[in-house]
């Protein structure tokens, strides 16, 4: 992402741990038979880029309970990041479940959250996948930041991320 968007930065600092396989950086350390990521050394990674930038996105790899390593998750992480978050779900069977767990992880370590991004919308979603973002958000009252339809055949380039950005609303 950093490359289609003209970023010339260290990727050591970008992305501190990276596994091939694709699974959690814990469960990846541990079948590659190497070291876990060490969340303080992610912490110190992301500081140096937060004095450096005045925006900054963290993906999220998965979701808030993916193990980091044997004793945090990524929610300890966005915990000690003290960053809002924005959740990003797709329109599917067990969508409405999913994402009131991460609202309520997000609650339970008080991490505040910017909205909902629903991705992946299919072009003629049924009744059910249309109703899905106004139902949750009318439930949870968190902002529905906006819906990005399904690409297919999707490239990384400043045109992809300007065709998203238009799907969102200003989450500044």
């Amino acid at each position: 992402m950093s490359k289609s968007i003209g970023l010339k930065e260290d990727q050591s600092y970008l992305n501190p741990y990276f596994y091939k396989l694709p699974t959690s950086p814990y469960m990846a350390s541990k079948l590659l038979k190497t070291k876990p990521p060490n969340i303080m050394i992610a912490l110190k990674k992301f500081s140096h880029l937060k004095e450096k930038y005045n925006f900054i996105v963290v993906e999220g790899i998965g979701g808030l309970m993916v193990p980091i390593n044997q004793k945090y998750n990524l929610v300890d992480f966005v915990k000690l990041t003290m960053l809002p978050v924005i959740i990003v779900t797709s329109p599917r069977i067990g969508t409405i479940n999913h994402t009131l767990l991460t609202i309520q992880k997000c609650k339970d370590y008080k991490i505040p959250i910017k909205g909902i991004i629903f991705n992946k919308m299919p072009e003629r979603p049924n009744i059910v996948v249309k109703s899905t973002p106004s139902f949750i958000e009318r439930l949870t009252k968190i902002q529905i930041l906006g819906t990005i339809p399904y690409y297919k055949g999707l490239r990384y380039n400043s045109d992809t991320f300007k065709k998203i950005s238009d799907q969102i609303n200003d989450i500044g």
